[in-house]
C-alpha cells in the first residue's frame, strides 16, 4: 500500500491492490460551514488541481463536513467515479445530482469499516485494508470503544489540538497525545500526521478557536505530494 499526501490538510490518494482511492479531497481556496459569518477557512498553500491528479478509481469521504466532503472540489471529478461513504454522507451527496454511483461501505470493492468511537459524529475512525496492509484513518483523532483484533500497519491521525466551546462543538481535533494513545492501542509502528494545516479562519468560530500544534520525532509528517510506501517500511 502506498499513501500519497495531496495537501497539508487531509486529502490523500491511497494506492493498493491495483486501485487508486482518493480520500477527502478539498482543493478549493476556502470552505464554509453553514455560512461565511459562522465559519470559513482558507488554505494558505497552493493546492493540486483535479486535472493534474491520477484519475481515482473510487472516492472515499470520511466525514460530512466541508473540509472533507467539499462540494466545489468533488463536482470537478467525473460523475462516473463511484463514491464510497456512510449512508448519512451519501444522502448529502445524492442531493447534488452529480455522481452516478454511490456505495455504502459494505459495497465497496475494498475492505473499509467504521470503528466504534466516542463522539462518533466528529471523531470517526476507519479501518482500511489491502491484501498486504491494514491502516486506521482518523483525521480528527478518535477514542476507540473496541480495539480491532488485527495488526495495524499505520495510523493516520491529527496531531493538532483544535478546541471550541461546547456550544460550538467542543474539541474537534484531539491532538498529539490522543494520536499517540491511538497508535499505542493499535500497536502500530507508524503514525502519519493529517489534518494539521495552519489554515486562516474567519467568522464566529475563529474568534473562539484555540489551536495547539505539535512536533515530535515519532510523527511522520509528509509534505504535499510525498509518497509513503508501507511495504518498504515494513
Amino acid at each position: 500500500m502506498q499513501l500519497t499526501k495531496l495537501n497539508a490538510d487531509s486529502s490523500w490518494m491511497f494506492h493498493f491492490d491495483g486501485l487508486h482511492v482518493l480520500i477527502d479531497p478539498w482543493f478549493t481556496e476556502s470552505q464554509v460551514d453553514f455560512h461565511p459569518l459562522f465559519s470559513r477557512q482558507f488554505h494558505q498553500s497552493p493546492q493540486p488541481t483535479v486535472g493534474e491528479l491520477q484519475q481515482p478509481d473510487y472516492i472515499f469521504i470520511s466525514h460530512p463536513f466541508t473540509d472533507h466532503c467539499n462540494k466545489e472540489t468533488l463536482l470537478q471529478f467525473s460523475k462516473e467515479i463511484p463514491l464510497v461513504a456512510l449512508p448519512s454522507i451519501l444522502k448529502k451527496i445524492a442531493k447534488w445530482g452529480h455522481f452516478q454511483t454511490l456505495l455504502p461501505l459494505s459495497a465497496a470493492p475494498f475492505h473499509v469499516e467504521v470503528l466504534k468511537t466516542k463522539n462518533a459524529l466528529v471523531h470517526k475512525a476507519y479501518l482500511i485494508e489491502s491484501a498486504q496492509n491494514k491502516i486506521v484513518y482518523a483525521p480528527h483523532g478518535a477514542v476507540l470503544k473496541n480495539i480491532p483484533n488485527v495488526k495495524i500497519d499505520a495510523v493516520i491521525s491529527t496531531t493538532l489540538c483544535y478546541q471550541l466551546p461546547f456550544f460550538l462543538g467542543g474539541t474537534i481535533n484531539l491532538g498529539s497525545e490522543s494520536a499517540v494513545r491511538l497508535q499505542q492501542q493499535l500497536h502500530s509502528n507508524v503514525l502519519l500526521t493529517t489534518h494539521d494545516e495552519d489554515k486562516k479562519g474567519e467568522g464566529l468560530v475563529s474568534l473562539f478557536a484555540k489551536r495547539k500544534f505539535s512536533e515530535r520525532a515519532a510523527f511522520l509528517d509528509l509534505k504535499p505530494g510525498q509518497v509513503f510506501d508501507l511495504a518498504a517500511y515494513n
